[in-house]
């Protein structure tokens, strides 16, 4: 069994993709909600300069190498660069497995965002965003072990 490469990609403005991955490779815990220090000292989750970048989150136990990016509303383009990518590199399309994040942003989320950027509002914010993963986090935790398993078994 070869290893692969896998990319959790999301358009959500919060990195859920970052924390589907932190899942997959062990960073963050499946059955139970992570602790706040453990959430936000993941290097991926660095929302304001996130977008855009693949971020490495390592291996899992197969040896696959775990990988996430957040887009901001460009799903469609994901697809057309990293095939671009294969090809002008010459990387075998079966090394590689997109896994869309089809999990979205809830109002805990977005707002906490929002109020994270205000000085003053920041504590109400992370209070907010906190909730926001704690109702989206038992599904994601499933869906990402779902991925991890389904990865393990390809020949």
């Amino acid at each position: 069994m070869r290893a692969m490469k896998i990319l959790y990609f999301s358009d959500s403005r919060f990195p859920l993709a970052a924390l589907a991955g932190a899942i997959h490779t062990g960073r963050l815990p499946a059955g139970e909600l992570p602790a706040r220090d453990q959430l936000w000292d993941l290097l991926s989750l660095n929302i304001r300069d996130g977008a855009g970048r693949i971020i490495s989150l390592g291996q899992d136990d197969a040896g696959n190498k775990v990988y996430a990016l957040s887009v901001k509303g460009e799903r469609g383009m994901i697809y057309r660069l990293v095939e671009s990518f294969l090809h002008i590199y010459n990387i075998p399309e079966a090394e590689m497995i997109m896994v869309d994040n089809n999990f979205q942003d809830n109002i805990f989320l977005q707002s906490g965002q929002l109020l994270c950027r205000l000085a003053f509002f920041a504590p109400l914010g992370c209070l907010l965003s906190g909730i926001g993963i704690k109702n989206l986090y038992s599904g994601l935790a499933d869906w990402a072990l779902e991925i991890k398993a389904s990865a393990a078994n390809l020949p």
